[in-house]
């Protein structure tokens, strides 16, 4: 069991400290976020971009009762885990410390506001930096009047603000999303009060009648102007394209159509974020319910991606991993083929077979109809263990990320999402293109990945194994 000094905050070590052993754990991502010690974490809570200290947020479900988990990080790759930032000291948290959003305000001190909701789906309070001169933002505290409203609902969003000044937040309810409307509210003072009342439905659930767990609405950048983006979690993450009426505070889908972030109903409980550090862009977080690994994590956050609309078609949207990821990929093990057809044979680098229990491989297939293709991925030297991710005629493009028993496939520039689980069960993990004569790529281009810098430093010594 761990034992938990939840409020003891020691000053940052000088030294880094990296507790993940990849030799003894053939299972533990090294790219993909597990707080430390290794244990319960679920649905990514207010990740957000620090326009005043120039840093990224995660915060986590995370331990049992829940808690809110935190890491910063200067680019979104590397993290340092900090202390818990929201633990249960309240009576309305008594059962936990349910999910929420991040919201930085556009007011002259860029104010930030965490939305929580609480175990019972009752209540929605707040909790605000206790110093926001801290380039960390290492200690939180609650807002002085919670809760800032009482409902029969959870999981409440960022604070959304109109064009004529209005703020709202979007919360999950058993009747689909609701929306809640702040009162005469002007300031960062004003919005942390209870305030706020209720102005109807932002989407009824008329068409999916289950509750709608973490809601998410935004307007989808790059796309067709007016252009908003609904979203819910239910066996999956499930979302809409639409338009949003900001006088009544409604959504209206284009269609009803069921589409999800990720094919894999294990993706679930996604949280996005508009980062403001250069052009705007909205990057999303989901948790992979993955079966654990050795060292006894429970789940683990998938790779940030970015969520924009469909360039084929601008009123739809895609997901791609975040660019950054690219800085882990190990240029001198870089493969690069042209026209290729997928024989089976390990793919190489010089004389030496590409094996790495992490990798990315970005590939343009042109398959003939009726193919059947594949890229094995976590293989044997003997290829008696490996596991095939099968690539569907007519693809046009292809990313693949594996960290240890995480595989995420992108296709099509991101309209298709699969992630899969495995158990990893070699050091030594080869990569091929196998299916045969017709599987032809036009171009095929892999690399072993490194883990991402850690350092849990911050809480090395918050934990009693």
């Amino acid at each position: 069991m761990l034992s938990l000094l939840l409020l003891a905050l020691p000053a940052l070590a000088a030294a880094s400290y990296d507790p993940r052993d990849f030799s003894k754990d053939l299972n533990l991502p090294g790219f993909h976020f597990v707080p430390y010690p290794f244990d319960w974490q679920n649905d990514p809570n207010g990740p957000l971009y620090d326009p005043v200290h120039d840093k990224y947020h995660l915060f986590y479900q995370y331990l049992t009762p829940r808690l809110w988990g935190h890491a910063v990080s200067d680019d979104l790759v590397s993290w340092t885990q900090l202390p818990v930032a929201i633990s249960t000291d309240q009576w309305y948290d008594e059962g936990g410390v349910f999910s929420g959003s991040g919201t930085v305000l556009d007011d002259e001190d860029k104010n930030i506001i965490l939305t929580i909701s609480s175990s019972d789906n009752t209540e929605i309070f707040v909790a605000v930096p206790k110093d926001r001169s801290d380039p960390n933002l290492t200690e939180w505290e609650y807002g002085p009047n919670n809760p800032i409203y009482t409902t029969n609902a959870r999981d409440p969003t960022e604070i959304m603000k109109t064009s004529d000044g209005k703020y709202r937040i979007v919360d999950g309810t058993a009747s689909g999303s609701e929306i809640w409307e702040c009162d005469g509210c002007e300031t960062f003072e004003d919005l942390i009060q209870p305030n706020w009342h209720s102005i109807g439905m932002f989407q009824s659930n008329d068409n999916d009648p289950k509750y709608w767990e973490c809601p998410d609405t935004f307007p989808l950048i790059g796309g067709n102007e007016g252009v908003w983006v609904s979203k819910y979690s239910d066996a999956g993450d499930h979302w809409y394209t639409g338009t949003y009426d900001e006088e009544s505070g409604e959504f209206t889908p284009f269609d009803l159509e069921d589409r999800r972030y990720d094919t894999n109903d294990k993706f679930y409980a996604s949280k996005t974020f508009l980062d403001t550090r250069d052009d705007p862009r909205r990057v999303l977080w989901g948790w992979l319910i993955s079966p654990g690994i050795d060292s006894g994590s429970i789940g683990t956050q998938s790779a940030p991606r970015v969520v924009e609309a469909d360039p084929n078609d601008p009123n739809l949207l895609v997901t791609y991993p975040i660019p950054e990821l690219h800085r882990l990929r190990n240029e001198d093990t870089h493969v690069s083929l042209s026209d290729v057809s997928s024989t089976g044979e390990y793919l190489a680098v010089g004389n030496a077979t590409l094996s790495s229990r992490m990798f990315n491989l970005v590939g343009t297939p042109s398959f003939p109809e009726g193919s059947e293709c594949a890229v094995r991925v976590l293989s044997d030297e003997t290829q008696s263990i490996f596991t095939d991710i099968p690539i569907p005629a007519g693809t046009t493009s292809v990313e693949i990320l594996v960290d240890s028993s995480i595989v995420e496939l992108f296709l099509d520039g991101g309209v298709t999402t699969t992630t899969s689980f495995v158990t990893n069960k070699s050091a030594r993990n080869d990569v091929a293109l196998v299916g045969g004569d017709d599987c032809v790529w036009s171009q095929v281009d892999a690399w072993e990945m490194s883990p991402f810098d850690y350092d849990a430093s911050a809480v090395k010594d918050l934990y009693k194994q």
